[in-house]
């Protein structure tokens, strides 16, 4: 086993921030899974950040597209929300809308309103999010989960809650939608969420590679020839995230595929890998490195909370290699930063 505090110490500041933000979701995604255990029917979960970017604004009264996104200053998926069954989206007595499930016909002042089990979902989140932070003052200490959120509060404010959902559309870059001035969320996973969005977005301006995909895709490739099928074991994010990743690294002459379904960085991809390592600990911030560091060298506390309830979906197959990792060596298994997809907003793009 690796020294937890030294591999800390010698990874970039967002690394840091990625891996204790993911953590965070990870756990508090579990404790809502067991909490809806028996009585979530066919209602398909979702991760942390489309409750916190999405689903938390919707309530039985409605409110608009518009509104919402203005309100989370981040874009969700609507249609995702509507088919898994948590909202429905337009004139809910007009019977399945056209478009029913995607994007289509769906404005800005389209009406989104919760069902039953978005309801349900929506008392149950806030319970699990404040229980992850209480569990974590516990087992890393109040004094340095204090110093943590002292320390995270100079580079939060008027940002999402969570990372927003990135697309393989733009090459997975993060964007923030415009909104009006509210009171600052001073929970420790909004702080984490917000601290991580403003780094990344000032990672990217001008960057030859989004974040996801420079520090989880290109970072693992750097000069070998890797197989595809390596990649979700060796970078953390799903065999999902790692195909969308691939194929549109391809697609920009990034990289190139090789014989035996392996994947290979052009000359271009080596410089927009260069390009991130540079931009990779931009921002010093000696306390906030400092706080993040002794949370992740605490290998089995960050551990203790990425072990999933009983029948849940993270301690099943094909999940429970990754859960396995995850549980050993943390810091070793966990993304190098978040791929919050469409396909439920899981930081690991599962």
């Amino acid at each position: 086993m690796r020294d937890a505090l030294s591999v800390a110490r010698q990874v970039p500041l967002t690394t840091l921030l990625s891996w204790a933000w993911i953590a965070f979701t990870i756990e508090a995604d579990n404790a809502v899974e067991a909490a809806s255990s028996g009585d979530a029917g066919r209602v398909i979960r979702i991760s942390m950040p489309m409750w916190a970017n999405g689903l938390r604004f919707i309530d039985g009264d409605g409110i608009t597209v518009g509104e919402l996104q203005a309100r989370a200053r981040a874009r969700c998926n609507i249609g995702g929300l509507e088919r898994w069954g948590w909202i429905t989206v337009g004139d809910a007595g007009a019977g399945r809308r056209d478009g029913y499930g995607t994007h289509r016909g769906v404005r800005s002042d389209t009406v989104l309103r919760t069902t039953r089990a978005g309801a349900s979902a929506r008392r149950r989140w806030p319970l699990a999010v404040a229980g992850t932070e209480q569990r974590w003052r516990a087992r890393f200490g109040a004094g340095l989960a204090g110093s943590l959120q002292q320390a995270l509060l100079p580079l939060a404010g008027q940002l999402p809650s969570a990372p927003p959902e990135v697309s393989p559309a733009d090459g997975f870059r993060t964007h923030v939608l415009p909104g009006p001035e509210t009171d600052q969320d001073a929970s420790l996973g909004a702080l984490l969420g917000q601290a991580l969005t403003a780094l990344t977005i000032e990672h990217e301006q001008g960057s030859k590679a989004s974040r996801p995909a420079a520090a989880n895709i290109l970072r693992v490739i750097d000069d070998q020839v890797v197989r595809l099928r390596d990649l979700p074991s060796r970078s953390g994010i799903s065999k999902e995230a790692a195909a969308m990743a691939v194929s549109y690294l391809v697609r920009k002459r990034l990289a190139e595929p090789r014989p035996e379904r392996s994947v290979v960085l052009t000359a271009a991809g080596r410089d927009a890998l260069g390009d991130y390592r540079a931009r990779a600990d931009h921002r010093a911030s000696p306390a906030l490195r400092a706080c993040l560091e002794a949370v992740v060298s605490q290998r089995g506390a960050l551990a203790e909370g990425l072990i999933p309830p009983d029948g849940g979906w993270r301690g099943q197959p094909p999940y429970l290699a990754q859960t396995r990792r995850l549980l050993a060596d943390p810091a070793a298994a966990l993304p190098w930063h978040p791929m919050v997809l469409h396909r439920g907003g899981w930081p690991d793009g599962s």
